[in-house]
Formats: C-alpha cells, structure tokens, sequence
C-alpha cells in the first residue's frame, strides 16, 4: 500500500505514510472541490494507508 520495499527505514515509511495522506486526505480533496465520489475513494484509500501504516509501526515497535 505504502509502495516500499520491506527494507525501507523507519524514515523512510514515515515519509511515504506523510506523502500518500498528504495526496489522499479527504478533507484537502474536497477543499479543492473534487467530486463527492473521489472524496469516498479517498476516504477508502486513507483507510487503507492507516492500517498499512498501523501494521508496520506495530511490527517495528515504533
């Protein structure tokens, strides 16, 4: 999901997690006055981001 190879460093999962919310975030979607069914597979996407994020912090014990 995050798009890294499993010996990536912690920085750099931190980095993509940061980009791809940065990109993805719903909120920022709508602001720029993307249609309603993009800002649903952002929030999708998002979701998706998080739990990869979630999954790797919790594997690495950051």
């Amino acid at each position: 999901v995050l798009g890294l190879s499993p010996q990536a460093t912690d920085e750099e999962v931190r980095q993509a997690w940061r980009r791809l919310m940065r990109e993805n975030h719903p909120d920022s979607l709508a602001a720029r006055g993307v249609p309603a069914e993009f800002v649903k597979r952002a929030t999708e996407k998002v979701a998706s981001i998080n739990a990869a994020w979630d999954r790797i912090k919790r594997e690495r014990g950051l």
